[in-house]
């Protein structure tokens, strides 16, 4: 066997990779993002920067939400503390 034949047998394609990445269930953005890409390299995007390229974009809007989404979160938990602290300061 050719060194060649072995290692490009060896080596998956960017449809493998891509294909490989765990999403977890219930995941619907990463499973969108996942699934645009898979539909570019089918369409001949598939060269591995490029592909790093189209998950970076997606990757980052998604974080951007998953911290203002955070933020809210944290300003609602610490405003019914202070409300939970505020009633049961009144009744003793």
């Amino acid at each position: 066997m050719s060194e060649e034949f072995v290692s490009a047998e060896a080596t998956p394609d960017v449809a493998q990779v891509v294909e490989s990445w765990n999403v977890p269930e219930g995941a619907p953005v990463a499973t969108q993002i996942r699934a645009k890409i898979l539909e570019a390299i089918e369409k001949g995007y598939d060269d591995p920067q490029l592909v790093a390229d189209l998950a970076v974009g997606p990757v980052v809007v998604a974080l951007g939400r998953l911290e203002v989404e955070l933020a809210d979160a944290r300003r609602r938990i610490a405003e019914l503390e202070q409300a939970s602290d505020a009633r049961g300061g009144a009744a003793n």
